[in-house]
């Protein structure tokens, strides 16, 4: 009896025994995952600091980059912008308005001031074209890396027949004030072979406009020889009509159909239609 005592003791011993020994080196293991997952997490916070001190870096020196101040010179720079102006058409008794293209000549001027943006016209300016040229003002410092803000730029707007600019307004000028300013900035001459059309967005972009085909031909007849309009305007509805008789009565069917721009106006004037998304390639036809 004693004997069976001792030998069930002696199991129970050796399995507890062997209970331990498995749970000690779980233990064992646990803790040395433990460890080499501390390791990783002490690394990867050493890089994140380092990260944050290489990002630090950079935005001091980003910071410590003024941009340059503008020096006033003398003269001032001039582009010429295409409109639309409204003629009103009577034969006697109806009387309907058309539009057609006319030029103007728009003239920018930096002097020492206050950081204002200024719009010196004989006729009233609306707020759209205010705003395009504080726009342009904004933009052309951030292309340039100039700060203007101890300046006042101020555009003059004129044409070559007064009575033709009745009033300014709307954003197409825009980009060609922004051009106009960065050529005055760089000392850069402004070529009057290339005229352009669109507005000017924050970031750059030029935006789309009105009356294309009426701006290219007061383009053409001003004697540009390269026209930049916004991405996907380069075109123009032509009308083509059909006839066709059925005895005493005639029939007639017309439809607008979209033809290229730049083809009718090389064949008429020699001028061609350029398209442009930005500033950046707006600036690579000057």
């Amino acid at each position: 009896m004693i004997g069976k005592i001792t030998i069930v003791l002696m199991i129970v011993l050796a399995v507890s025994i062997f209970y331990n020994y498995t749970l000690l080196d779980s233990n064992a293991k646990l803790t040395e995952r433990i460890s080499t997952i501390t390791g990783q997490l002490d690394a990867l916070q050493a890089q994140t600091v380092k990260l944050q001190q290489q990002v630090s870096m950079k935005e001091k020196v980003v910071e410590e980059a003024p941009k340059k101040i503008f020096q006033v010179e003398t003269g001032a720079k001039t582009i010429t912008a295409v409109a639309v102006r409204p003629v009103l058409i009577s034969d006697g008794f109806f009387q309907d308005v058309r539009y057609e293209g006319t030029a103007m000549n728009i003239s920018v001027d930096i002097r020492e001031g206050t950081g204002l943006v200024l719009v010196n016209t004989a006729v009233p300016t609306g707020v759209d074209f205010q705003t395009s040229a504080k726009i342009a003002v904004k933009v052309a410092q951030e292309y340039t890396n100039v700060d203007l803000s101890n300046n006042d730029i101020i555009f003059s707007i004129s044409a070559k027949n007064d009575e033709e600019l009745q009033a300014v307004d709307g954003p197409s000028a825009g980009m060609a004030m922004t051009v106009l300013l960065i050529m005055e900035i760089q000392n850069k001459d402004v070529s009057e072979q290339v005229l352009l059309t669109g507005t000017i967005r924050e970031d750059g972009s030029m935006g789309p406009v009105g009356g294309i085909f009426e701006k290219a031909e007061a383009a053409a007849k001003f004697g540009a020889k390269t026209f930049i309009v916004p991405k996907g305007l380069a075109i123009t509805y032509v009308q083509e009509c059909q006839e066709s008789r059925e005895g005493p009565f005639l029939y007639r069917s017309c439809k607008s159909e979209a033809r290229p721009l730049s083809p009718i106006m090389e064949e008429k004037y020699g001028m061609k239609v350029v398209e442009a998304a930005d500033l950046k390639t707006v600036l690579q036809y000057f």
